[in-house]
């Protein structure tokens, strides 16, 4: 196992730290404090390597980035409908960001602050945790929280990624994801994938993808990941996706994965565990035309070249209390787990 860190860029006056863990058998997984983020996962490929997650070489693409590419996300994943909420019977307005709501915890998310770390290394395991203090006073969400967000990487080629919350000054919310992108081939496209998910069904949204508070049934739909299939037909009829997943308790339960993922082609595949009540897929269907990611080696992004699978809570949850609870109380400590094993 092995750690190294180097300032890569500056955005203003600080430094950008890249964070690389590395274990025993050739996979690396690489970090950076801007936006907490995971900026590659690099796995054996032959005598080569091959990055299956989408990320940028320089800091500075990810301030033009609206994709987020393996950001941390929060305070609150995915949108809040009319940015409003009632909390203790009070009503709070947050940051209107897109269309009237709030994505991904407005402007000044968790993907936009530059975070503080620290390491750790062990004989079978290496680690950064990434930690801030979110003011009420700048995001505007309720109280002042700090958090720490921690990757792992051992030498069964799993990776862990820990959410933690804790310190809230008052009742606030708490829902954070990691905004990756998968593509597990050597192509710009999702046609070598299959994809299961253990889900039964997803919610249905408005023009705006604020969930109606209603689920459909994922039967007879390109929906219909309960058992494993083939992922590009299905993007194709669907005319792309941007859903989200509920997840059957019973993953949870015994311990299955959420979500597999594989290119037939070369056969590597990422088994997913979560312990969140939902995955939302979502197949990057319209895109700026001036990306440009490490792994396609020079060559213009595409639409539909990765697909983004975020473990969350439902999205709206704090509009809808059947969905899940997102609040964090005063000095509680709230902890969400996602893990992903490579083969």
């Amino acid at each position: 196992m092995k750690i190294l860190e180097q300032i890569i860029e500056k955005i203003g006056q600080e430094e950008v730290i890249q964070i690389t863990l590395m274990n025993d058998f050739g996979v690396k997984v690489e970090c950076l404090t801007f936006g907490a983020t995971w900026q590659s996962f690099k796995v054996p490929d032959g005598a080569n390597e091959k990055n299956i997650v989408l990320g940028h070489q320089l800091v500075s693409d990810y301030l033009i980035d609206p994709l987020c590419a393996g950001q941390s996300i929060g305070r609150v994943a995915g949108r809040i409908g009319g940015a409003t909420f009632r909390l203790n019977n009070q009503s709070f307005t947050v940051e209107a960001n897109e269309k009237g709501n709030c994505l991904h915890g407005g402007s000044k998310g968790f993907h936009k602050r530059n975070w503080h770390y620290r390491t750790n290394l062990s004989a079978e395991a290496a680690s950064v945790t990434f930690l801030m203090s979110c003011k009420e006073s700048d995001d505007l969400f309720p109280g002042d929280m700090d958090v720490c967000i921690t990757y792992t990487l051992t030498n069964a080629n799993q990776l862990d990624i820990v959410f933690e919350g804790n310190n809230a000054s008052k009742l606030g919310l708490f829902n954070p994801t990691n905004h990756v992108y998968f593509n597990l081939s050597d192509r710009q496209d999702l046609t070598t994938h299959s994809l299961q998910v253990a889900s039964d069904d997803y919610l249905e949204t408005d023009g705006d993808l604020i969930p109606t508070g209603r689920f459909l049934d994922v039967s007879g739909r390109p929906h219909d990941f309960r058992e494993k299939k083939a992922l590009w037909p299905a993007v194709i009829a669907n005319d792309g996706f941007d859903t989200a997943f509920r997840i059957r308790p019973d993953a949870h339960k015994n311990g299955l994965p959420i979500a597999v993922l594989r290119d037939e082609e070369s056969n590597t595949q990422l088994s997913i565990f979560s312990d969140r009540n939902a995955l939302v897929i979502y197949t990057m269907d319209d895109i700026p035309s001036n990306l440009f990611f490490e792994r396609d080696r020079g060559q213009t992004a595409l639409p539909r070249e990765a697909i983004a699978m975020e473990a969350q809570t439902l999205p709206d949850a704090i509009n809808h209390a059947e969905f899940g609870d997102i609040t964090i109380l005063p000095n509680e400590k709230k902890t969400y787990r996602l893990s992903l094993i490579h083969i």
